[in-house]
């Protein structure tokens, strides 16, 4: 009898869980496969473009590499998985060359915006035209490009709305401070808090405080450690480390004609959002082809100063390197100046070139992918705080907003431009409008 009055719900779940791409997918059929048989049979589904990289960020990890298996398990990856947003039915598509062209208000840097129309609001005031909203945002680190460009998106929104004042703090990559921060902004009675989080933990006490006294707060790119925080604004991490384990079966397959080869891993701090999620898809995507193999793990601080001296170290040890995974632009830029130092650009067996799989779409990088020292780019735009403003600006004047707003995915970038298992890149140059950091 209790069964029979939840099949209703759990016909509900699936209707929402379900597209017709999905449905045609035999899972269990694919965690049995590996290598070829894995390739042939996601070829044979036909899926193009973002259907074929909801295959792959989707798809469930394999014990066929057992080493990369472990890894997996290991560092807990699937309980990340499983706590970060996801959008409530299908996201809008992303198509390179959309956006709106303007001028960072904080950087005085030419950006282009590519989520303007999400969560669009229309120039002029917002809700009361009577009443003025006084918002803040505590954004950690305006020395480094990300963030300041972030932060330039959100002024930037704030500026077109005329009965909107911003205040945007800086609290230097102090946990304590921002806690502060917002425990300051919810007694001065502020109307509502934008978030960027250094790290979760910290910033939950402050925010239950702000909800009890009734302020509203939404986080950007990083969740906060409250579940009493209105509205999360997420971007693309699962994207991110699925394109680059994509890039480099393609990239081995073309080369070799299978996928083999010495893989070494650069990443963000242990445990941040960014490494869990993008490490956890790349290793997910990976752990099918049995002949790649993880020579090394390493963490730091997004310091490029550091990144470079892991890598000449795993250089000095290894003397075949085929791969460098990194989750973030700082890990790619360090590697790249190790590879530089070390002169060893073309050290594989068969004398081919290292493989720099990278993230984040930093100018610099870019630039380095022109001259063949990154392969592939995974882009995770900072240009967000715009969005968390429209979004915080909505709960205040009374407009439904989901608690989750996820951003559509990015496409992966590569210096010609080329299509990776039914997936189109974009061609870098095609990229630099959307990038971050001095041009």
């Amino acid at each position: 009898m209790k069964l029979v009055k939840l099949l209703p719900a759990l016909c509900l779940v699936i209707l929402f869980s379900t597209n017709a791409v999905e449905a045609k997918i035999d899972w269990r059929k694919v965690s049995k496969l590996q290598g070829q048989s894995l390739l042939d049979y996601a070829a044979s589904l036909d899926l193009k473009d973002q259907d074929a990289l909801n295959f792959w960020k989707n798809i469930p990890v394999s014990k066929a590499n057992k080493q990369v298996n472990k890894i997996f398990r290991k560092e807990a990856f699937a309980i990340y998985m499983n706590k970060y947003p996801r959008p409530f039915g299908r996201m809008g598509k992303f198509k390179a060359g959309q956006g709106t062209n303007v001028v960072g208000p904080i950087s005085k840097q030419n950006l282009r915006l590519p989520f303007a129309n999400v969560h669009a609001l229309p120039p002029g005031p917002v809700g009361d035209p009577d009443k003025h909203y006084n918002i803040a945002y505590t954004i950690h680190g305006l020395s480094h490009p990300w963030l300041l460009n972030n932060a330039d998106t959100a002024k930037w929104e704030a500026e077109r709305h005329s009965n909107v004042t911003l205040t945007v703090l800086d609290p230097k990559f102090d946990n304590d401070l921002q806690a502060k921060q917002i425990d300051d902004l919810t007694r001065q009675k502020i109307d509502g808090i934008l978030i960027w989080p250094m790290q979760e933990a910290p910033t939950g006490p402050p925010v239950d405080r702000a909800a009890a006294a009734g302020i509203p707060s939404v986080s950007v790119d990083r969740l906060v450690g409250s579940r009493k925080v209105r509205a999360q604004v997420t971007g693309n991490f699962p994207a991110n480390g699925t394109q680059q384990a994509l890039y480099l079966v393609h990239r081995l397959l073309q080369e070799k004609g299978k996928v083999e080869g010495s893989v070494l891993m650069i990443r963000k701090p242990h445990g941040s959002t960014a490494d869990s999620m993008r490490t956890g898809h790349f290793l997910k995507v990976i752990s099918y082809f049995p002949s790649l193999k993880i020579i090394g793990s390493f963490h730091n601080a997004s310091s490029r100063i550091e990144s470079k001296k892991q890598v000449i170290e795993a250089l000095k040890n290894h003397p075949d390197i085929d791969a460098v995974f990194c989750t973030g632009a700082e890990q790619g830029m360090g590697t790249v100046l190790a590879i530089d130092e070390m002169k060893r650009w073309n050290s594989r067996k068969d004398g081919g070139r290292m493989i720099v799989l990278s993230n984040d779409d930093l100018f610099e990088a870019l630039e380095a992918m022109k001259a063949d020292k990154i392969a592939v780019t995974a882009p995770y735009t900072p240009l967000l705080g715009g969005i968390g403003v429209r979004v915080l600006l909505k709960i205040l004047s009374g407009q439904r907003v989901p608690k989750n707003v996820t951003t559509p995915d990015l496409p992966m970038i590569t210096k010609d431009g080329e299509t990776i298992f039914g997936i189109k890149t974009v061609k870098v140059d095609d990229w630099v409008p959307y990038a971050y950091g001095k041009k």
